[in-house]
């Protein structure tokens, strides 16, 4: 009898491994959470591991049908156990990561990778239960976070769904690039708000406007010139952010000439670096004035008056306007329309 392992036994040995890992990693997890005394959880670390593995055995044995049965006998298990003593929080966080771990269990057989990095992100996920309730609860405000979900309906939902064709008069608007240039508007602007919540103004727009330059200067400059129009006490900001964007065009543009024709860039270093060191020492000038701008006398500081100056602190705007994104692309759809007609005519 040869008891020398093949291949597939070492690869299944390594899926079964993987398993075992992913289940104690998300009961360990879960043990931390588990109450005491008659409130106990049913669910732990050997629980999770033990889940893990069977939907391992079972995928090996039986394939997919054999995991689909034990999944639901295990559904059903958390069901009874659970079901008799309601606590305090009826979620059912650990009876769903119960039942996707099982499942974890099956897919470490034949994509362990696959599905050790989705067990360590649920692990990641469960242990930063506090962070993300109190980000959600305290930090976002209900304005960002119908923000956010705007924003990801249209990078999710309309940006995939659009026509990748010219169509129109001419053929000269493509739908897909009408969408991308919204979504990139809105991600320019919302990169601004954020790093404005998190740094001030002076270095957040600036930053965002520099970061969002290697993206779309374009869509920077335009959420810029709309956040100054809005909030003329960050106009010296927001215009620093517009002209660092520039300074990040050059960059990007000397990067790329470097790799496709690095003949030329002799040619234009000198252009660019001197662009560049122009745009940035502007953006400078610009932060600078935006540190030593006056500010109002203030009144004795009471209570309320101290309010309403955090207050107007936090109050920098939204993260994006929708309209204005829409119009903008409306504005660059007309232009391309008006060119394509006169390249016709």
């Amino acid at each position: 009898m040869n008891l020398a392992p093949n291949t597939d036994d070492l690869a299944t040995l390594l899926g079964v491994c993987v398993a075992l890992a992913i289940g104690m990693l998300v009961g360990a997890e879960r043990e931390r959470r588990k109450a005491a005394g008659s409130a106990r959880g049913a669910a732990g670390i050997r629980t999770f591991a033990i889940v893990s593995m069977l939907g391992a055995v079972a995928m090996v044995v039986g394939g997919a049908l054999l995991l689909a049965a034990a999944t639901i006998a295990i559904g059903a298990l958390t069901f009874a156990a659970y079901r008799p003593a309601p606590v305090d929080d009826p979620g059912l966080t650990t009876e769903v990561s119960l039942l996707l771990t099982c499942l974890l269990g099956g897919l470490a057989i034949n994509s362990p990778l696959l599905a050790g990095g989705v067990g360590a992100a649920l692990a990641l996920l469960l242990d930063a239960r506090a962070r993300i309730h109190r980000f959600v609860r305290s930090v976002m405000s209900e304005r960002e976070l119908h923000d956010a979900l705007v924003f990801v309906a249209a990078a999710l939902i309309m940006l995939p769904i659009a026509p990748d064709r010219n169509m129109g008069p001419f053929l000269s608007i493509n739908p897909h690039t009408i969408a991308t240039l919204i979504v990139l508007v809105m991600a320019a602007s919302a990169i601004g708000y954020i790093a404005t919540r998190a740094m001030g103004p002076r270095y957040g727009l600036a930053l965002a406007g520099f970061a969002g330059g290697f993206i779309s200067s374009t869509a920077t400059i335009h959420s810029m010139s709309v956040r100054a129009s809005m909030h003329p006490a960050l106009r010296d900001a927001a215009t620093a952010g517009a002209v660092l964007s520039s300074v990040a065009t050059f960059i990007q543009l000397g990067l790329v000439v470097a790799v496709v024709g690095p003949a030329l860039l002799p040619a234009i270093a000198l252009p660019l670096a001197a662009g560049g060191v122009v745009a940035a020492a502007y953006g400078f000038v610009l932060m600078a004035l935006t540190a030593t701008a006056p500010r109002p006398p203030q009144a004795t500081p009471s209570s309320e008056n101290r309010q309403q100056e955090k207050s107007q602190k936090r109050d920098i705007g939204r993260a994006f306007n929708l309209t204005h994104a829409i119009v903008f692309a409306a504005i660059v759809s007309t232009v391309l329309l008006l060119s394509a007609a006169l390249h016709q005519w």
